[in-house]
Formats: C-alpha cells, sequence, structure tokens
C-alpha cells in the first residue's frame, strides 16, 4: 500500500484559511502602512501547526557590502540567500524552495534584518497573500524600456522633474529609494498635490537635521 501524500493539501489549507493579513506596521518618517513580519508568522504558523507542519529556514549564502548615507554615516547592507523547508509532521513529506532577502544597518542587525525579510516575503510569496504591491505599476519602467525599445524619447512629462526632486529629499532622509513609489501613491491618494508633498519631505529632513 503506498503512503498517502498529504503535504500539499495542508499547505493549500493555509491558503485557504490565511486569506488577508491587516496592514498593522506603520512607518511613522515616510508615512505608509505595512503587515509585520511578526503578523505574517503569527497567522501563518498559527495554521501550520493545526496541519502539524514546520518551516526551516537554512541560510545558504550571503553578502556584505558598506553604504555610505547622505548623512554620512557608515551602514552595512547585508543580502542573505535563504531556503525554506516545509516538513509535513504526519507523512515526512518535505518541499524546499528558496528566498533572497536585503537588510541595512549601521550595527549588527542587517544580516537579522535580511533573513527576517526573506521569511516574511517567502510566506507571502508561497501562501499568495496579497499586499498590494503590484511591481507591473511601474509605469516608469514600462516608459524606459519603450524609448530603448523605439530609440524614441516620450512626450515631454511635466510632473517628472517634481517627481525627481521628491525622490532625491526622500532618498536623502532615508538613504534609500525603497518604499517610495507606495508611500508616493499614499500621498496622492489623500489628496495632496507635490507641492504639499515637498513641503513634508523639507520639513522633515530639517527636523532631521539633514537640510
Amino acid at each position: 500500500m503506498s503512503e498517502q501524500r498529504t503535504l500539499v493539501k495542508k499547505l493549500a489549507k493555509v491558503m485557504q484559511e490565511v486569506k488577508y493579513i491587516q496592514k498593522r506596521g506603520y512607518n511613522k518618517f515616510h508615512q505608509y502602512k505595512y503587515a509585520t513580519e511578526a503578523d505574517v508568522a503569527e497567522k501563518v504558523r498559527e495554521i501550520l501547526a493545526e496541519q502539524n507542519v514546520i518551516m526551516i529556514p537554512n541560510m545558504t549564502s550571503h553578502s556584505i557590502r558598506e553604504h555610505t548615507t547622505n548623512k554620512g554615516n557608515r551602514e552595512y547592507i547585508v543580502t542573505a540567500n535563504m531556503e525554506f523547508k516545509f516538513i509535513d509532521g504526519d507523512s515526512g513529506e518535505e518541499i524546499t524552495f528558496n528566498m533572497t532577502g536585503e537588510g541595512q544597518d549601521p550595527g549588527d542587525k542587517a544580516t537579522y534584518k535580511a533573513v527576517t525579510g526573506a521569511q516574511k516575503y517567502a510566506l507571502m510569496k508561497v501562501f499568495m497573500i496579497p499586499t498590494g504591491d503590484d511591481p507591473e505599476a511601474d509605469e516608469g519602467v514600462d516608459q524606459r524600456n519603450n524609448e530603448q525599445r523605439s530609440g524614441q524619447k516620450p512626450a515631454p512629462n511635466v510632473s517628472a522633474p517634481k517627481e525627481a526632486t521628491l525622490k532625491a529629499k526622500y532618498q536623502m532622509g532615508k538613504g534609500s529609494l525603497d518604499g517610495f513609489d507606495d508611500w508616493y501613491k499614499q500621498q496622492k491618494a489623500t489628496g495632496l498635490t507635490d507641492e504639499q508633498i515637498d513641503a513634508i519631505l523639507t520639513k522633515r529632513l530639517k527636523e532631521t537635521g539633514v537640510a
């Protein structure tokens, strides 16, 4: 008699149960909400435990590089390549997959941030948990690609210079452009103009001593 295989069915059960995770994390400086790793892990872990399934992480490789912020401070950026393995406690079946995470920190936490980020997005992608962040919504990439293929420059976009300025100020405050697109869309969704958004960024730069 062949051994019954149950792992895929159990993982499908997790997908069925975890339909949405509320974005309870909030970045005060850049004013945007996000789903925290703790919220994702807690909800998924609970259902996995009910199904007698565990997930074991394993760092297969990592790299570290130094980064100097606009303030002149040295920080470290770690890229961690992670392997995650689901193991069914009943059948002994295993499923392995990989995910990469990146973390930046001025001290010794860059590696932990990279591992945490990799696990968070591994769970969200494996179980197809919606986040509202769609890379295909980046019209700027499509515009640049179209320009390269056609050899022609697109019609001037009057908002481009202003948005470029906003990006520069955002980067000065954070040290990177991570999260800018989401943050910018959220500001626009509240009805703010580019001039008002610019004033917010300028004020924060002054408060943090950057400007």
